[in-house]
């Protein structure tokens, strides 16, 4: 086998409809989304799957950075290719410019059917803050948390219908005082990704027997896109 992707359970929906299209002839290995709120958990249960791996040329991490979640990761015997943007929200709505496009009128919290099935989610802790604080005090910790937040985005990925969730996310939108966007999202970048090309622009490529450092991301010491290196 040349190579495997090693990927988030949260878009799996996505991942295996743009697999389907795109006719991708390789193995996929699935790592639990919950991982995400403890960068630290995540960079040591993404460590733990790539030590499991032998026998390809290449990995494909279908991952963002997730917190600086890859930063510090091993390679083994083989080339990683990660995708260059911040977490899996670009990778659904086509690319980190048209997240920042969307974004323009005010903060977004993102959604989709795989956040939405995930055990944590902001709907469940919600639920979980309110039956141990009551409504006044939820009330005031979630307007701290979602302070920079104007709309509440559910993403069309095109692997699901949407009809069956708006229901339950019109609900946690008038809750949490946001107002409800639908999003039309994009899995040319899923695809890309799942097939090639992957160009120096949208994927950072590791070499086997490396550590991932800043540099390899584009970022500074302390965790920003880098002025010199340019963000693509």
């Amino acid at each position: 086998m040349e190579t495997l992707i090693v990927a988030c359970n949260t878009i799996r929906n996505e991942l295996e409809k743009a697999a389907r299209e795109c006719e991708c002839p390789y193995g996929i290995e699935w790592v639990d989304s919950g991982l995400h709120l403890v960068p630290e958990s995540l960079r040591r249960r993404l460590q733990e799957e790539l030590d499991k791996i032998s026998g390809v040329q290449r990995v494909v991490l279908a991952f963002g950075y997730c917190g600086h979640s890859v930063l510090g990761l091993k390679t083994g015997d083989y080339q990683l290719i990660i995708p260059r943007v911040n977490d899996c929200i670009s990778l659904l709505l086509g690319s980190e410019e048209e997240r920042e496009r969307c974004c323009q009128k005010g903060g977004i919290y993102f959604l989709t059917k795989g956040w939405l099935e995930e055990e944590v989610n902001i709907w469940n802790e919600y639920q979980d803050v309110l039956e141990r604080f009551g409504a006044e005090r939820t009330e005031r910790v979630y307007q701290r948390i979602l302070a920079h937040y104007k709309f509440l985005g559910l993403i069309d990925t095109g692997a699901y219908e949407l009809e069956p969730l708006l229901p339950n996310v019109r609900e946690i939108a008038s809750t949490l005082k946001l107002e409800l966007l639908v999003l039309k999202g994009s899995d040319q970048y899923l695809k890309r990704m799942l097939t090639g090309p992957w160009t120096d622009e949208q994927f950072v490529i590791i070499p086997p027997h490396t550590t991932i450092e800043f540099a390899h991301l584009r970022l500074d010491q302390a965790g920003q896109p880098s002025a010199l290196q340019g963000i693509s």
